[in-house]
């Protein structure tokens, strides 16, 4: 079952239309005076100038079972890694692990826009908390992908470096994408598909509040017993240096909503 619809009356109470998933139901639907929009989030892809290559989605790409599956063992292959997160780093070990292991043919070319960045120890807090490097993803990093160590780890033998930029980086996937057969984007998330919501009829746009978990339309007026929870909702959270970030995995989503959700009002 899934949400398809949900209305927000002058009294500002929710109807929302539930779709069956058994094929001939017809829709459900039930009144709320809050709905909570816990949609979860999907990668992010971007366009690439090239055709004729095969994507490989972030999920099977950060299953080393399932990537395994997937890059055929008995031909010469070369995987595209798009990105320089933690996600993008796990994608690349897997990889050099089936190229130094089972799938010997196995190429990969690593794009990044800027350097590794890790998470920092600091004086009772973390720096780039939510964006760095951490535990046993950023050791192999530190010691297989630095500029100083790259040349020297076994991991240069299947693996390529491809630094561009953000202005460049059309420019450089159409110069090193022709010659590989599968790329990976590790580019980030965005939340999945929302149902259509509505206020007496009229169709809402969002504007998500990451400091209370509330709604507002693109007046700035509230949207009235609306909320948003869980991966596609972070909180905002500012660094004692003044960095931006949004607090990203499961016990700083619970952290947040033990904050705001008494705060929550139809």
């Amino acid at each position: 079952m899934r949400v398809s619809h949900a209305d927000a009356n002058q009294a500002n109470n929710w109807t929302v239309e539930i779709k069956p998933d058994q094929a001939g139901s017809g829709p459900l639907s039930v009144s709320s005076d809050l709905l909570i929009l816990c949609n979860g989030a999907a990668p992010t892809t971007g366009p690439l100038p090239v055709q004729n290559i095969q994507e490989i989605g972030l999920d099977p790409a950060l299953k080393p079972s399932l990537i395994a599956e997937i890059l055929p063992a008995d031909k010469e292959l070369t995987v595209a890694v798009i990105g320089a997160s933690h996600s993008a780093i796990l994608v690349l070990r897997n990889l050099y692990n089936l190229a130094s292991t089972s799938h010997p043919r196995l190429r990969i070319k690593w794009f990044t826009r800027h350097p590794l960045r890790y998470a920092e120890e600091k004086d009772g807090w973390i720096l780039r908390d939510n964006t760095g490097l951490k535990g046993a993803v950023a050791t192999w990093a530190k010691e297989n992908l630095e500029e100083d160590r790259l040349p020297s780890s076994d991991v240069s033998r299947f693996l390529e470096k491809v630094s561009t930029t953000k202005e460049k980086e059309q420019e450089t996937y159409l110069a090193h994408l022709p010659s590989c057969t599968h790329v990976v984007q590790a580019i980030g998330f965005k939340h999945s598909e929302l149902p259509v919501l509505e206020r007496e009829g009229k169709k809402l746009e969002l504007v998500y509040d990451h400091d209370t978990g509330g709604f507002g339309d693109k007046e700035g007026k509230r949207v009235r017993g609306l909320y948003g929870a869980g991966i596609a909702w972070p909180e905002k959270v500012t660094d004692p240096e003044g960095n931006v970030e949004m607090a990203v995995g499961l016990a700083k989503f619970m952290k947040y909503l033990k904050r705001v959700v008494p705060k929550w009002t139809a």
